[in-house]
């Protein structure tokens, strides 16, 4: 079970199949029910949680197993259990498309958070770090999933 936390309450839970769990880190498998944005319904995710990290990493790919992009979301207090993945999302979300282009979404939303106090200042120091890591080399996060995937 994926569990997303949001600023405002709202508690999301999505059934996923466990990959690979740890102690520090989470691999699932979900697929996707209905499209959302440009990703199609029945579009496989692989989910990636680091217990130490401040984002976590989603790979889409086809039913035939193209890439059709990754998502990063900035996170805090991400928890992982044996059955289960819990976080607090902290609004940032950056795509990276299959040729590499990055494109970063709701700074802006999370500025205006931080403005009315729903964000932390240890979770704006959480972004600026995330992203400061994810902007860098969003290729070394992709290897470092690569390899949490056991060997087939």
């Amino acid at each position: 079970m994926e569990v997303k936390r949001h600023l405002d309450g709202r508690v999301e839970e999505f059934d996923c199949e466990a990959v690979d769990v740890s102690d520090d880190r989470a691999v699932v498998r979900f697929r996707m029910p209905k499209a959302v944005s440009d990703i199609p319904r029945g579009t496989i995710t692989l989910g990636f949680f680091w217990r130490n990290r401040n984002y976590n990493l989603y790979r889409f790919l086809s039913r035939d197993g193209e890439l059709l992009g990754h998502r990063l979301d900035v996170v805090a207090d991400v928890r992982i259990e044996p059955d289960r993945v819990e976080y607090l999302d902290l609004l940032v979300d950056v795509l990276v498309s299959p040729t590499g282009e990055v494109h970063v979404e709701d700074e802006d939303e999370a500025k205006r958070a931080a403005q009315k106090g729903r964000l932390e200042a240890g979770h704006v120091q959480a972004i600026e770090r995330a992203l400061g890591t994810i902007l860098r080399d969003p290729r070394r996060i992709f290897r470092d999933a690569d390899a949490a995937l056991p060997e087939s």
